[in-house]
C-alpha cells in the first residue's frame, strides 16, 4: 500500500515538471546591459529593453570561464538565453562579450 501510494507521489511530481518544461518558451537575446537590480537585470537589443531574472543556477560565463552575476555591469554585451515561465524571464545562461569593460 505504502508502496503504491509513494510511486503515484513521484509520478505525479515528474509530471507536473514535464508539464512545467513544456509550457517554458526559450528566448534568445542578445545586447548592452542597461540596469542591474539585485535578481534583475535588463539588456537592450537595440529594438527594445528585456528584464530578466538572475537565479543561482544561472550559468554566467566570460571568455568562458565562469563568473558571478556580481561581476555584471552596467554598459557589458551580454549573449542571453532565457526561459519565460508563468510571465516572467528567467535567464539559464549568459555570456559576457570578450569587447566590453
Amino acid at each position: 500500500m505504502l508502496r503504491a501510494i509513494l510511486s503515484t507521489v513521484v509520478a505525479g511530481l515528474f509530471l507536473g515538471l514535464v508539464v512545467q518544461a513544456a509550457n517554458a518558451e526559450e528566448i534568445k537575446c542578445d545586447g548592452a546591459i542597461v540596469k542591474v537590480e539585485g535578481e534583475n537585470v535588463t539588456v537592450n537589443d537595440g529594438m527594445s529593453e528585456r528584464m530578466m531574472k538572475v537565479e543561482p543556477g544561472t550559468q554566467i560565463s566570460s571568455g568562458g570561464k565562469p563568473v558571478s552575476p556580481m561581476d555584471l555591469k552596467v554598459g557589458q554585451k551580454v549573449k542571453c538565453v532565457c526561459d519565460r515561465r508563468e510571465g516572467q524571464m528567467i535567464c539559464t545562461a549568459m555570456e559576457i562579450m570578450r569587447d566590453t569593460p
